[in-house]
Order: C-alpha cells, then sequence, then structure tokens
C-alpha cells in the first residue's frame, strides 16, 4: 500500500472521534427529515391502497329533489343510471338512499319517529352493492325487513351490540341489529354532521333499500308504505384505477369527470349536485393533517440542516487546520495539490455517505412505526404500508454533503496558498487586544479568572459564534416541539377532531431529535475546544491550578455561550412558531403555556451540563509534559 493511502488511514485513525462525531450529526438530521418526508406519502398510500381495495366511488350524485332520481320504467334502477352508462364518462353506478331524520320535515314525512329520536342518518342500500359496499365487522348483513345494521362506533355515537332493538317509529316499527358495519367513506373515527342543521349525527343505520319505506296515499283515504326514491348514486370514473387516490392527477382527473358528468346530466335532469371524495369528510380530513405533516417536514429539517452542517464544518475545518503540518510534508515531498485536496475530500465524503445510507435506513423505518399508529385514535386505520419516500432525506443528505465537501475545500485551497515552510511550522497563537469590557470601570475588580474567560470569549470568535449558534438552533428546535404541544391540546375538538392525537407524537420526535442534537453539538464543540487548547490546559497545571480549577477555566466558557445560545434560541423558536402556526392555520402563540419556556431552558440547560460533565475526565487526563512539549 502506498504512502499516501496509509497516511489517509492514519487521519481516520487519528481523527476517529471527530469522524464519528460528524457522522452522529448528520445521520441525526437526515434520519429526521427522511422519517418526516415519508409520513405523508405513506400514510397516504395506506388509505388510498385500501380505498381502492373497497371500490369506493370516483363521484358521488346527489339529487336537489325531493323525489330524489325517478325510475320511470319501475325496475328499481334510476333512469339516469343507464344514461350515465351510455356516455361512456362513467363505468359503473349504483343508487341508494342516504337521508339524514332532520330531512323528512322538510320533505313533508311523518315516519313517526319518537319525540327524543337522536339524530340519525338512514343509509337504504340495495343487495350486491359492488361500489363502495358495506362491510361487516361483526354479525351480518340484514336479510328481514325487520332487522338492520349499525355503524361502528365513532366518537361519541350511541353504541350498539348485536341483538340490541331500536324503535323507528310507527312506519318503520321496531327493528333488531343484526350486524355492526364498516362504511368505506366513513374512516375518520369523527362524526358526521347532518346536512340540515350541521349537528353531530348520533347514529348511522343501514337497512335494506326496499325497507326504507314512506307513509304514500295512493288514493283518497287509503295510504301505503312505498319505498323511498333513490337519492344518492355512486359512480366511477372510467379510468380511476390508474390513479392513486390522494395524487394531484387523482384530483385532476376527479374534478374533470365532475365536469364533463355536470354539463351532460345538465340539459336532461337540471340541477344535480356532483361531489368528489374531496367533499367527503373522512377523505378531507387525511388531506388536511398529511398536508400539516408536509409542512412540517418542510420547515424543521431546515433548521436542523443548518445547525447539523455548521457542526460538521466546523469539526472538518479544525481537523484540516490540525493537520497543516501534513499538508506542509506532502508539499515538501511533491504530493500534488489536487491530491492533498482528494485526501480531505475523501474523509468528507465518506462520513457524509455514512451517515446518508444509515440515516435514511434509520428515519424511513423508525419513525413511521412510532408515529402511525398515533392515527388509529383518529381514523380507522388499515394495515401500514412499507411505501419508502427517500426524496426528502436523500436531498437534505446531499444538501449537507455538498455544504461539508464545500467547507472542506475551502479550508484545504487556503492551506495550499501557504507556502510549505509556514505549513511546517505550528499556527501562532491569535495576538491578544484589547476589548469593549476593559474600559469598564468593573473590569478592574474582578477577579483574573473571570477576566480570561471574557478575553477568550472574544479572542476565540469563530468558536464563539458556532457555540452559539448551534445552541440557539437546537433550543429553537426543543422549544418548538413542546409549543406544538401545546398549541395542539388548546385546539377546539370540533374543529380540529383528532389533530391533537396526530400531532402530538410529531411534536415528540421533534423534541427527541432536538435533544440528541443538543448534546452531539454541545459535545463535539466542548471536545474541539479542549483538543484546541490542551497546551493551555497543562500550562494551568503546572502554574498550580486545582482540578477543579482547571475544569471550571474551560467550562465556564462553554456555560457562557450555552447560556447566550439558550436564551437567543427562545425567540427564534417563537418566530419559529409564529411561522409554522401561520402556514399549519390553527392555533396561536398565545396557547403555549408560561412553563413550556421554563422547561425549555431547564432540559437545554439540563443537557449542557450533562454532556459537560461527559468529557470532564478528558480535561484532567491531559498530560502536562506531553501537551507542553507538542508544537502544535
Amino acid at each position: 500500500m502506498n504512502a499516501f493511502l496509509l497516511t489517509v488511514f492514519r487521519s481516520i485513525k487519528t481523527n476517529f472521534s471527530k469522524l464519528i462525531s460528524i457522522i452522529f450529526i448528520m445521520l441525526l438530521g437526515i434520519a429526521f427529515v427522511a422519517g418526516l418526508g415519508t409520513l405523508s406519502p405513506m400514510i397516504q398510500t395506506s388509505f388510498g391502497q385500501e380505498l381502492r381495495r373497497e371500490n369506493v366511488p370516483d363521484l358521488i350524485l346527489k339529487s336537489s329533489s325531493s323525489t330524489g332520481f325517478a325510475d320511470d320504467d319501475g325496475n328499481g334502477t334510476p333512469d339516469i343510471v343507464q344514461d350515465l352508462l351510455d356516455s361512456r364518462i362513467v363505468s359503473s353506478a349504483e343508487g341508494l338512499t342516504t337521508l339524514d331524520s332532520s330531512m323528512f320535515e322538510s320533505m313533508d314525512v311523518d315516519l313517526g319517529l319518537p319525540e327524543d329520536f337522536p339524530l340519525t342518518r338512514f343509509y337504504g342500500i340495495p343487495e350486491d352493492m359492488t361500489i363502495g359496499p358495506i362491510s361487516v365487522v361483526e354479525g351480518r348483513m340484514p336479510s328481514r325487513s325487520d332487522e338492520i345494521c349499525v355503524e361502528r362506533t365513532r366518537s361519541d355515537m350511541i353504541v350498539y351490540e348485536i341483538g340490541d332493538t331500536i324503535d323507528l317509529g310507527s312506519v318503520l316499527g321496531t327493528k333488531t341489529v343484526v350486524g355492526i358495519v364498516s362504511n368505506p367513506l366513513n374512516f375518520s373515527r369523527y362524526q358526521e354532521l347532518d346536512m340540515v342543521h350541521q349537528e353531530e349525527i348520533e347514529q348511522i343505520i343501514y337497512l335494506r333499500k326496499q325497507d326504507f319505506v314512506i307513509p304514500t296515499t295512493i288514493v283518497p283515504g287509503v295510504i301505503v308504505n312505498v319505498p323511498l326514491p333513490t337519492t344518492d348514486l355512486y359512480v366511477t370514473l372510467r379510468g380511476s384505477t390508474q390513479y392513486d387516490f390522494f395524487t394531484g392527477e387523482y384530483k385532476s382527473f376527479a374534478e374533470d369527470g365532475k365536469a364533463q358528468v355536470e354539463e351532460y346530466l345538465a340539459d336532461r335532469y337540471g340541477e344535480i349536485y356532483v361531489l368528489t371524495l374531496e367533499e367527503n369528510m373522512s377523505y378531507a380530513y387525511i388531506v388536511n393533517y398529511t398536508g400539516k405533516i408536509d409542512i412540517i417536514a418542510l420547515l424543521f429539517p431546515i433548521f436542523f440542516i443548518l445547525v447539523a452542517a455548521l457542526v460538521v464544518s466546523t469539526t472538518m475545518t479544525r481537523m484540516v487546520e490540525e493537520e497543516r503540518s501534513i499538508v506542509g510534508c506532502y508539499r515538501t515531498l511533491g504530493v500534488p495539490d489536487s491530491r492533498i485536496k482528494l485526501k480531505y475530500l475523501l474523509l468528507s465524503l465518506i462520513c457524509g455517505i455514512f451517515a446518508l445510507v444509515v440515516g435514511l435506513i434509520v428515519g424511513l423505518y423508525s419513525l413511521p412505526m412510532v408515529i402511525y399508529p398515533a392515527f388509529e385514535t383518529t381514523f380507522f386505520t388499515p394495515p401500514m404500508q412499507r411505501l419508502m419516500d427517500p426524496t426528502f432525506g436523500l436531498v437534505s443528505g446531499f444538501l449537507m454533503i455538498l455544504i461539508v465537501l464545500f467547507v472542506t475545500y475551502r479550508v484545504v485551497r487556503k492551506f495550499l496558498k501557504t507556502t510549505p515552510a509556514e505549513l511546517l511550522q505550528p499556527l501562532a497563537p491569535k495576538a491578544g487586544k484589547k476589548i469593549f469590557f476593559e474600559r469598564l470601570p468593573l473590569w478592574k475588580i474582578l477577579p483574573f479568572r473571570y477576566k480570561s474567560t471574557i478575553r477568550n470569549l472574544f479572542r476565540y470568535k469563530k468558536n464563539f459564534i458556532m457555540t452559539v449558534l448551534s445552541v440557539c438552533g437546537s433550543t429553537a428546535l426543543v422549544f418548538c416541539g413542546f409549543a406544538i404541544i401545546d398549541v395542539a391540546n388548546s385546539l377546539p375538538e370540533i374543529d380540529y377532531p383528532g389533530l391533537t392525537n396526530t400531532i402530538v407524537p410529531i411534536a415528540i420526535v421533534i423534541i427527541v431529535f432536538a435533544l440528541f442534537l443538543s448534546i452531539f453539538v454541545i459535545y463535539n464543540l466542548t471536545n474541539l475546544n479542549i483538543d484546541e487548547r490542551k497546551r493551555e490546559i497543562a500550562t494551568l497545571k503546572v502554574i498550580g491550578y486545582h482540578n477543579k480549577e482547571v475544569v471550571l477555566y474551560i467550562y465556564r466558557e462553554i456555560m457562557i455561550m450555552a447560556g447566550i445560545g439558550i436564551v437567543t434560541g427562545l425567540p427564534i423558536g417563537i418566530l419559529l412558531m409564529y411561522v409554522i402556526l401561520t402556514l399549519l392555520d390553527f392555533g396561536t402563540i398565545g396557547a403555549i403555556l408560561p412553563q413550556t419556556y421554563f422547561i425549555t431552558l431547564g432540559l437545554a440547560l439540563f443537557f449542557v451540563f450533562l454532556t459537560d460533565a461527559l468529557l470532564m475526565k478528558k480535561i484532567l487526563k491531559v498530560d502536562m509534559s506531553t501537551s507542553l512539549k507538542s508544537v502544535d
């Protein structure tokens, strides 16, 4: 193996902890972005495949007439069905009857319902229904006129069991519940709204279409019960099976189909209401909630990428700076500049690719498994489809890799402009200069340890800026996670049914990932700070500083920088939350609880202390003689 490759492997070994920290920080950001980015497509695919399996209608046609769709032939099938099939716009159409109990009064129909009868939606369904058929969850479908089915319980609807009886009034009589069923168009666990009063439906009852009757006067004095007319048509459009239900292509296709059907029927049947799936409550909830997830998946990764890229770039910069003498040796031995650049770019690329691959695997497989079950509290969820959409993760990963490669290239190119002789010499320490605080009267009475801390903060400006910005970003993310929980818990349930249950797990994931990011950020920057100042630490030990004083000398600076980052992170978090709430169109900043601010501050400080405690041994293990003899 040639000497150059040996030095590459030696660099990996020497800088192993730095490279690992780079990998972990990049991996964390990529995993978060990939997991949230794939969640919305996975949810929509899972529900879309279930709806396709259940053959739900593309359009629902509702009659504007109280007499429903006419059946002039008397064969039980409305004339409009054959007309639709003849149009060749639709592939199939079926009729059913759907009425709310509040509508009977406007239709001048008296079923003799009990006075305290709950707000009810009635379905009169045909036998052998093929479009959006009702599925039996428990029991069976009705086979006699005195039997009915009820829909599975949703939210606060009335609960029934097989064998229960329901008094449906003097016309329909008392019916026995023989089945609990599921309607594929009603997969939200929250109640439908009554069509007249817009109040929540309390129960949904399914009868055979021929048993859903109203009293009708045939001749004066003669009243008979006649089946209610068809009020709704379930329609599937030709070619709809080639589209996934929750895609933009399907929505455009359905809207085009709706326009064609309306135009075709306008002259023949007058006004008919044509609805697409977007007017279906359950479908609209899925679109709405996954849309909010997409906004979160788009906004938060920006912060994760910026913080991660910032820390990783700082680490790579210092790693190259520490090897300035090695770069000088390369140039003295005649190694081409392009090969020297390749070495460090290769190290960055290896870290980036490893982080990208592992981050995608962790994010795509772990986060959906954690968050998807939360949707069971809001929807009757189908089995989760393991569809992985790595787009968000790939884009964020490649963006981070490009940033790191760019910074690495700039640093190496800067060194290559320096002569080999200068590179072989240790980097001269930054010259001290008088700072603003030294002009204040308070400066004279400050103990030396505080003076040196303040001077060092201004002396190592790059370290100061990087630490403050990184902690600020992490704190803002933690705050936003808790703030989202507060806002979600304050949302009125009637306007945002079930949103709290679906959004809170995502907020918890944000908090966990932000805290881990905070740990890695503080650990990495503190570790670099210790490595960079080993001679200074050794000097303090030689002149008689105790271990506690040496540790405080370093950590005092870290705590000040972290404190500034935490304090500035809160207003940044508030601003970010304002943007999020504006885009999500729910909640207000005022809904954030006062304790959230203190919890964020407390957690941020706790993890700073925890990280510093983990690195205390490294400071105490600094060897005085070895560090003072080094030329770095």
